[in-house]
């Protein structure tokens, strides 16, 4: 093999090594000690990481999180009970 093909093989398998974890975009977290607001649109972990990231935030005041409503497809708002 060639040094420059065997160069753009290991280029090659470095370009799909990126492909084989996409970690999970952040959530847009927007609250206080009353309410949150947890948008996942561009989240891989949906509806159910954005209710363990409620309570997460509501944690922090010694308080669970409850769906107070479903604003959008990929947002909801939580009240820090």
């Amino acid at each position: 093999m060639t040094p420059m093909a065997r160069c753009w093989l290991v280029v090659m398998a470095a370009g799909l090594g990126g492909c084989v974890y996409s970690p999970p975009a952040p959530f847009i977290i927007v609250g206080n000690e009353k309410v949150v607001s947890i948008n996942w649109e561009n989240s891989t972990l949906g509806s159910d990481g954005a209710l363990q990231a409620a309570e997460k935030h509501c944690t922090r005041y010694g308080l669970k999180a409850e769906l107070a409503v479903q604003a959008s497809r990929f947002e909801a708002a939580y009240r820090c009970v």
